[in-house]
């Protein structure tokens, strides 16, 4: 009975979604109709969209989508042949559909709230973007010239990488430090950069707030860098 609430629940919301966006004129059309009512392509493309991911292979054929539409066809006369038996006007029956179109309503305001957050932070996050891969551009083309990297400090990232690869995966092939020598020290260029940045910058974590809301953390987690070959 649960696992049925959650699938009516995940069903209204799609169907919502899907009406918050609106449909277009060609969405609007009719593929089947089921004792005058319609199936229109809005219908079909959101029965498409409600499929775990693992089934959505099997409507790439045109046997696949046209059961999906017979299983629409067979939904609406299971429909009519519930509401012909008024179960719509059974007492638990309708507390049942109030309290998943609640359910359903909350969830869907907790969604669009997130969005609404996302959307307002999305000017801030191009700006950010497009800075850094600005900097990132000018970093490699003068980075390598303004900062010197010892070679020492270079072949200790990279015996740390090679040993981070190998304990993450035990048959990967480490490439040679030539390889990656000039990626290795751009990084560190960055690192060096950061640090500067830093020491101008003030810069304070609130640990003790950090742990507690996200836990204490003592374990030493191992993180592969990425070295681009």
């Amino acid at each position: 009975m649960k696992q049925a609430g959650r699938m009516m629940i995940l069903m209204g919301l799609a169907v919502l979604t899907a009406a918050s966006f609106g449909c277009g004129s060609k969405d609007n059309k009719v593929l089947a109709i089921v004792g005058g009512r319609k199936v229109t392509i809005s219908d079909f493309k959101l029965a498409l969209n409600n499929l775990p991911e693992n089934y959505k292979i099997l409507t790439e054929s045109y046997k696949g989508k046209h059961k999906i539409l017979n299983n629409l066809v067979k939904k609406e006369l299971l429909v009519m042949e519930a509401e012909r038996r008024e179960y719509q006007n059974d007492a638990a029956v309708k507390d049942k559909i109030k309290e998943i179109r609640i359910k359903t309503a909350r969830e869907l305001d907790r969604r669009i709230g997130e969005l609404k957050k996302r959307r307002a932070s999305l000017d801030q996050q191009v700006y950010e973007n497009v800075l850094l891969s600005e900097l990132n551009r000018h970093l490699k083309q003068e980075g390598l010239e303004g900062v010197e990297i010892p070679p020492e400090e270079i072949k200790t990232y990279f015996d740390d990488y090679a040993r981070k690869l190998k304990i993450l995966n035990p048959a990967a092939r480490v490439p040679k430090l030539k390889t990656v020598q000039k990626q290795i020290q751009a990084i560190l260029v960055e690192e060096t950069l950061i640090r500067q940045l830093g020491k101008e910058h003030s810069v304070e974590i609130k640990e003790m707030l950090f742990k507690e809301i996200y836990g204490d953390q003592t374990q030493d987690l191992i993180i592969e860098d990425t070295i681009k070959r």
